[in-house]
Order: structure tokens, then C-alpha cells, then sequence
């Protein structure tokens, strides 16, 4: 069976070499093109499945009875059953050597009908070749509407790059705008966080000065016998609401170790880590309470 036969369809005979002869009953094809060739690939595949599955399912259903078997047993049962699916393998051997050459039929007679196809008959060629034609003036003057779309669309195209390129260099224009606004904001918030540090400076010797001054006070209201008054510690602040106000020589003397460390600290004087009775004598010179009274009073331990 030549190329030709596969071209044309024609209806020969097709069995001539046994390709389609087989064991599972299937009638060959009547003709071989797409329809048929495709019909009996398709049983041919199914029937071929078929006993597949039902010569795996056999096999290990022998598997199984021969794993209980004894050892001589199972030698005499391998050796036929070897011999058998040698047979077997031959066989589905021939079968897929068929089926190989079926799908290859399938293929070459497809393609040629498929190519058959894809060309339109010369009349209809003619016919829309014709400039007499209107379907040709209908399809001159299509392809001119769509050159002029074409054009158009290039021009829109154009136009958009355009005001992008315009749109883009304002845009980095803008940019460079705002870098210099966030520059110069930095350079302000520089400038801010100096006067910060200054003002903080000032506030700093402010409270000291307030410090001192208040602890002046109170130096020379003892030097006349009066009370004193209340010394603010360095922040600023007032003492703690918590702690003891003190306003003689006595009150210091009734603090504990912790109270004293709190004002020592709020005053900004060191003391050191096992000083008792030092530490209120400390106290006392910080807010001054230096009077001669004040100084020959002899403080207790520290609790």
C-alpha cells in the first residue's frame, strides 16, 4: 500500500500485510482514512487495555498462591509460567508493533486531509481575485480603513510618548523641587534642635542658679534664726510630694538612708555607698543650713 492510497482515501484493500488482523474480533477498517483508521485505533486501544488488566490481575494471583507454596513446588510452577508469559510478551509485542504502525497511518492520512483542506479551490481564488468582484472592492477598501486605524493608532501612540516624556520631565523637575524643600527642612531642623540645646542649656544653669540662690536664702535666714525655705532640686522641680519637707536640722535627722539618697540625688551631690550620719551632713550643707547651731548638731545613725 503506497503514499497515493493514503492521499486519495480510496477503498482497497487494507489487511494485506496483517496489520489489522487480531485477536480481540475487531473488524478492520473499511477504508483507511481519519474515521476509520480512528475507529479501530480506539477499540484496538481498549481491547488491548482490557487484557492487559486482566493478564496483571492473573499474574499476581499466581504471585500470591505461589508465595505459600513449598520451594519445589514453586520452582515447577516458575518454570511454566515463564514459559507462558515469554508466549504472552511475543504476542503483545506483535500487538504494539501494530499499533505503531496504525498511529502512524492515522498521522500521514490526517495531515494529508488536513492540508487538503487548508487550501481553498482555485475557482474561489479566482473569484476574489476578480477587481470586478465587490467582494474584492469590499476587502480594498477594508484594508484601507485598517491602514488608516493603523496610522491613527501609530499617531495616538505618538502623541501619548509625548506627554509622557513631557509628564516625566516635570515630574523630575518636581522632585528636584522637593529635594530642596527637604533639604532646607533639614537645615531648619537643624537648626531647631540647636536651639533646643541651647535652651536647655540656659534652663540647665537656670535651675542652678535657682538652686543656689535658694540655698543662699535659706544660709542667711539661719544666720538669723528663721526657718527656711523649701530648696528645688536641679530639674527645676520641687521635691518629691512623698518625701519630708525639710525646713531644720531635725528633719534631716529623721529621714531614712533611701530619703537621703533621694534628695542627695535630686541636688546632684555624690555620696558614697556605706556613708550613715555623712550622708545627712551632706544634706544639710545642701540646703543650707549652715548656721552655727546647725553644724554643732550631732545627727543619730542612719536607718
Amino acid at each position: 500500500m503506497n503514499e497515493d492510497s493514503h492521499m486519495r482515501g480510496d477503498s482497497t484493500p487494507v489487511n494485506d500485510e496483517g496489520v489489522y488482523r487480531n485477536v480481540y474480533n475487531i473488524p478492520p477498517p473499511r477504508q483507511e482514512n481519519t474515521v476509520e483508521l480512528s475507529r479501530y485505533l480506539n477499540d484496538f486501544k481498549i481491547a488491548l487495555n482490557k487484557k492487559n488488566y486482566i493478564r496483571r490481575k492473573h499474574y499476581l494471583e499466581q504471585d500470591l498462591e505461589r508465595n505459600i507454596l513449598k520451594a519445589r513446588e514453586m520452582n515447577s510452577v516458575n518454570e511454566r509460567e515463564y514459559q507462558n508469559v515469554d508466549a504472552d510478551l511475543q504476542s503483545d509485542l506483535r500487538d504494539l508493533e501494530n499499533l505503531h504502525i496504525i498511529e502512524s497511518r492515522l498521522d500521514h492520512c490526517r495531515n494529508a486531509e488536513q492540508s487538503n483542506d487548508s487550501q481553498p479551490p482555485q475557482w474561489f481564488v479566482s473569484f476574489l481575485s476578480d477587481p470586478n468582484n465587490i467582494f474584492y472592492s469590499l476587502n480594498r477598501s477594508m484594508e484601507q480603513r485598517m491602514l488608516t486605524m493603523e496610522q491613527r493608532l501609530m499617531t495616538m501612540e505618538q502623541r501619548l510618548m509625548t506627554m509622557e516624556q513631557r509628564q516625566n520631565v516635570r515630574f523630575d523637575g518636581i522632585d528636584r523641587r522637593l529635594d530642596g524643600i527637604d533639604r532646607r527642612l533639614d537645615g531648619v531642623d537643624r537648626r531647631l534642635d540647636g536651639v533646643d540645646r541651647r535652651l536647655d542649656g540656659v534652663e540647665v544653669k537656670l535651675n542652678k542658679q535657682e538652686y543656689q540662690n535658694r540655698r543662699l536664702y535659706n544660709i542667711q535666714m539661719r544666720s538669723q534664726g528663721r526657718l527656711v525655705d523649701v530648696v528645688p532640686f536641679l530639674n527645676g522641680e520641687e521635691p518629691d510630694p512623698d518625701l519630708p519637707r525639710i525646713c531644720s536640722v531635725e528633719d534631716i535627722n529623721g529621714l531614712t538612708r533611701a530619703q537621703c539618697t533621694r534628695y542627695l540625688e535630686g541636688y546632684g551631690i555624690r555620696y558614697g555607698p556605706n556613708e550613715t550620719i555623712k550622708l545627712k551632713e551632706r544634706l544639710r550643707d545642701a540646703v543650707g543650713l549652715e548656721s552655727l547651731g546647725d553644724n554643732q548638731f550631732r545627727f543619730t545613725g542612719i536607718v
